[in-house]
C-alpha cells in the first residue's frame, strides 16, 4: 500500500476518553508523526482533525466524507481505549475480513514497539467509520488512556509506537539513523634541543617541567 488517509478519532469539542492521556490530544499527535513516516517511505498520505463538528453523528460523518473525498488504499482512524485500568494492552478494529490480518500486524507492531499487551484484531461492525468508508479501512486503539503503565510506556515509547505504524501500514522499513563517528584526537609532539651531554639534556627538562610542560628525554 502506498497511499492513506489517516485521521483523528473524535473532534476538537467532541471530546474522546481521557484518564492519564487525553484520547484526541494524543490522536492529534500519533497522525502527523505517522505521516511523516510514511513520507519518508516514499508513501503519499491525507491527515485529518475534525475541528468544526458539534455532535458525535456529525463528528463520524464529517470524518467519513472526508476519507471517502480522497483517493487512496487504505483508511486509518487513531484512537485510544479505555476501561481496563489493571490490564491496558493496544488492539486494532476492522470491518471486513479481508483486514483481519493487517488489524493484527498493526496491532502487534504497536504492542512490541510500546511494550504493552497484544490485544489483537477484532471485528467491529457497528462502527461509523468503519462502515462508511469506502476503502479497506482499520481504526487503531493506541494504549488504555486509563492505565498508567500503558500511559507510561506509550510516552517513553512513542517516536518507536510511529514508526512501528507507519512501517507495518507501508510493508517497508525506514532507514536507520546513521551513527556518527567518533573521531580520535590526533597528538602533536614537538621536540626541543638535542645534546651531546646528558646533563644538559636534564636541565632542560627541568626548566620545562617547571613551566609545566611534560617532557621526556630519549
Amino acid at each position: 500500500m502506498n497511499e492513506f488517509v489517516i485521521s483523528s478519532g473524535h473532534a476538537k469539542t467532541v471530546r474522546g476518553a481521557s484518564g492519564y492521556l487525553d484520547e484526541v490530544n494524543e490522536a492529534r499527535k500519533v497522525v502527523p508523526n505517522v505521516a511523516e513516516y510514511l513520507k519518508e517511505l516514499d508513501c503519499k498520505v491525507h491527515t485529518f482533525n475534525d475541528d468544526t463538528s458539534k455532535t458525535q453523528r456529525d463528528n463520524i460523518n464529517t470524518i467519513v466524507k472526508y476519507h471517502n473525498s480522497k483517493s487512496r488504499d487504505l483508511d486509518v482512524s487513531v484512537h485510544f481505549n479505555a476501561g481496563t485500568k489493571e490490564t491496558g494492552g493496544t488492539e486494532v478494529l476492522y470491518y471486513g475480513d479481508e483486514n483481519k490480518a493487517l488489524a493484527a500486524k498493526v496491532s502487534k507492531a504497536i504492542s512490541e514497539a510500546i511494550g504493552i499487551k497484544d490485544r489483537g484484531a477484532k471485528k467491529r461492525t457497528d462502527l461509523g467509520f468503519l462502515k462508511g468508508t469506502a476503502k479497506p479501512a482499520i481504526l487503531i486503539e493506541v494504549c488504555f488512556v486509563d492505565t498508567k503503565t500503558n500511559a507510561d510506556a506509550y510516552k517513553k515509547n512513542f517516536d518507536k509506537c510511529c514508526k512501528a505504524i507507519a512501517e507495518t501500514l507501508s510493508g517497508k522499513k525506514l532507514k536507520e539513523d546513521a551513527k556518527p563517528v567518533e573521531k580520535k584526537k590526533k597528538l602533536h609532539k614537538v621536540q626541543v634541543g638535542s645534546f651531546s651531554d646528558k646533563k644538559n639534556a636534564e636541565k632542560l627538562a627541568a626548566e620545562l617541567n617547571k613551566k609545566g610542560y611534560q617532557t621526556v628525554i630519549v
